[in-house]
């Protein structure tokens, strides 16, 4: 296909850095950038009248010539990411795609002697042929007395290394005679990281070999890495996901795409690093793991600059501990508007970020109520609802949709239940999300409400998220990349992680224990009921809901039966009813109905029973607290209330 830039004319002589070596008598050098957002020009140069071993291709059927693997070594070993000096000898249209040359740099046995030529150092060492009276330069006697001493070091260096019998001279096979091992046609990707896993520190020693783009590259290992040595493999790269550069694909490449892939070539493309791996793809194709540079991990530099996003799947397979530093260059990045996010503005949050109040109801295993500090519990509108950010438990079912409970749902919601109601707690919102409510009416999209996600501690617990998914009764929320998630994301990843290993909950092969509810809602039943519950002295309840002031059900779990309870003796005004009813509410009867809420709802509490009525309801005591803290709602003289002949503003409690 034609090139997208024109490629750069070199001057006759100059300096450049090696960004890779082709093979041993070609290699790839840097230019500088005309302005900052222009890419960096890049350029083939081989040197002029040498020949190395061809390295395997598609026009050699993928196998290496004689000695072209150590030719190319040598030279990648000594030059890559070094700076070199140039002098070019051909270009432009009679060279093709390349500039012809020479490269000279410093003798690393004389670093202050004279530059050794590169092309006459290769054929010395065996890994390359002069190609003797094939150019001939015509012009001035100096440049004829150049090319002159130049085809004189060839024959001579050529020479020597004849008789020395080194590289491809030499009588005796090369110890590492390149064999390639390809992934999915040698081998698969699980069985070389199982062969990995057992090597010095689950290391394994690779060459970049090419850069797909900024998250992924080609590695091959290197000799000496046993049976998996010159094994091939792609390699993505944990915790970042860069902009794709769709090559071959119709659609244009993404924003930032080849600032990341550079960015990456230009640290580490066919650079001897460390590898290790922490799993594979969706499809067992590619290995994910992390590249070991001495300077630092390349990952979270991509974060940094602002080239790359967090991946939330292929985090999950690193060590939780190294994942921190990657949220930490992310915000970075985030905050001070860097590469891909130059146009990130954080989250809007409507009302206040940070606020305490106390636990009123637990909706699910997720979701809670509480009434904010400071607020006095005179309407509904004055209670908020919140559910823990980046948390998922299991749902609670719905009767009347025939939506079944999904298992663990009752154990997760009880949990939270007992960590939350009725505490002082403490909210910190990290997002916000349309979340639909109800069904969908023919072609209109489901009515929604904003909810607020948040951290929400209680107590000595300071992530409620976090104790559920510890336990195994839920399970942190998949985000998309670009997703806000919960603070305190990576610790709900690091709980899930240990509870998985564990067993525990809903990563445990067992199902939850079924608990069958007797209800007795009907009269006939309560009445067969009552007298037991009667001889059972007092009863540990929980109140389930509110009806009114003194009508409540309750939860017996030890009798593993459910009923509604009310105060002997008492009888409150009813609130307002629930649906479409417009029947208005007795005095008072909201503010009692509240009252009860606020101060019983879903609370431990103790009962006596001491009756049943005709419609089926049990009649009695009630204490709630504990210690010298229980207090008593019963009947009595001392404690009738009745509404008739009240003065509205007369308060009932």
């Amino acid at each position: 296909p034609p090139r997208s830039t024109p490629l750069p004319y070199l001057p006759a002589r100059g300096s450049a850095m090696v960004k890779a070596v082709s093979s041993g008598d070609t290699v790839i050098l840097l230019g500088r950038r005309t302005s900052p957002k222009s890419p960096v020009p890049e350029i083939t140069f081989t040197f002029e009248r040498v020949s190395a071993p061809r390295m395997a291709s598609k026009g050699n059927n993928f196998v290496d010539g004689v000695g072209a693997y150590e030719s190319r070594e040598a030279l990648r070993k000594l030059l890559v990411g070094k700076v070199v000096q140039f002098e070019t000898r051909k270009q432009g249209v009679a060279a093709g795609d390349r500039a012809y040359g020479l490269l000279f740099f410093p003798n690393p046995k004389a670093p202050d002697g004279p530059p050794m030529n590169l092309a006459v150092e290769a054929t010395r060492a065996g890994h390359a042929i002069p190609k003797i009276n094939t150019y001939t330069q015509a012009g001035n006697d100096d440049e004829e007395e150049i090319e002159d001493e130049y085809e004189r070091a060839l024959r001579e260096a050529y020479n020597e290394a004849q008789v020395s019998g080194v590289g491809i001279h030499s009588s005796r096979p090369s110890p590492y005679a390149r064999k390639i091992q390809n992934s999915g046609e040698d081998y698969d990707i699980p069985s070389l990281i199982a062969g990995t896993s057992k090597m010095d520190k689950r290391r394994v020693k690779c060459v970049i070999e090419y850069v797909f783009d900024g998250s992924r590259v080609r590695c091959q290992v290197s000799p000496g890495q046993g049976d998996w040595q010159f094994a091939h493999f792609t390699l993505i790269l944990a915790g970042v996901s860069c902009p794709r550069l769709n090559n071959n694909v119709e659609a244009p490449p993404e924003e930032y795409s080849r600032e990341a892939k550079s960015f990456v070539e230009t640290r580490l493309l066919h650079r001897e690093l460390d590898v290790s791996l922490c799993g594979t793809d969706k499809t067992a194709a590619c290995a994910v793991g992390t590249i070991h540079h001495p300077m630092g991990n390349i990952a979270v530099e991509l974060l940094k600059n602002g080239l790359a996003r967090i991946c939330d799947w292929s985090a999950r397979l690193m060590n939780p501990l190294d994942v921190p530093a990657f949220r930490v260059a992310e915000t970075n990045a985030k905050r001070t508007n860097t590469g891909l996010w130059h146009a990130y503005a954080p989250p809007v949050i409507s009302g206040s970020k940070e606020i305490s109040g106390t636990v009123i109801e637990v909706l699910t295993g997720d979701t809670i109520t509480i009434l904010p500090d400071g607020e006095a519990y005179d309407s509904d509108a004055k209670v908020k609802k919140y559910s823990l950010a980046s948390v998922r438990s299991p749902r609670v079912g719905n009767e009347k949709y025939g939506k079944p409970d999904e298992p663990w749902s009752v154990e997760c919601k009880e949990r939270l239940r007992t960590l939350s109601v009725g505490k002082q707690c403490k909210i910190v919102v990290d997002y916000e999300r349309d979340i639909p409510i109800g069904v969908a009416v023919g072609a209109a999209a489901p009515p929604t409400e904003k909810r607020q996600f948040a951290t929400i501690s209680a107590g000595k617990n300071e992530d409620l998220g976090e104790v559920l998914i510890a336990e195994g009764l839920a399970e942190t929320q998949r985000h998309r990349d670009e997703d806000e998630k919960s603070s305190r994301y990576d610790s709900l990843v690091g709980a899930e992680t240990a509870s998985k290993a564990a067993g525990k909950g809903i990563h445990s092969n067992k199902p939850p224990g079924v608990r069958k509810i007797n209800d007795l809602n009907e009269p006939r039943k309560a009445k067969t009921y009552a007298g037991f519950l009667q001889r059972s002295g007092k009863l540990k309840a929980i109140v389930e809901y509110v009806f009114n002031g003194s009508r409540f059900k309750v939860l017996v779990p030890k009798e593993n039966c459910s009923f509604v309870f009310a105060l002997s003796d008492v009888r409150c005004p009813n609130p307002s009813p629930m649906g479409s009813n417009t029947k208005p509410a007795e005095p008072f009867g909201d503010e009692s109905k509240r009252h009860g809420r606020l101060n019983i709802l879903q609370r431990m509490c103790e009962i006596t029973c001491t009756g049943v009525t005709n419609s089926g309801v049990i009649t009695g005591d009630l204490w709630i607290g504990g210690g010298q803290k229980k207090k008593k709602l019963h009947g009595g003289a001392n404690c009738v209330r009745s509404c008739a002949g009240r003065a509205p503003q007369d308060r009932i409690w």
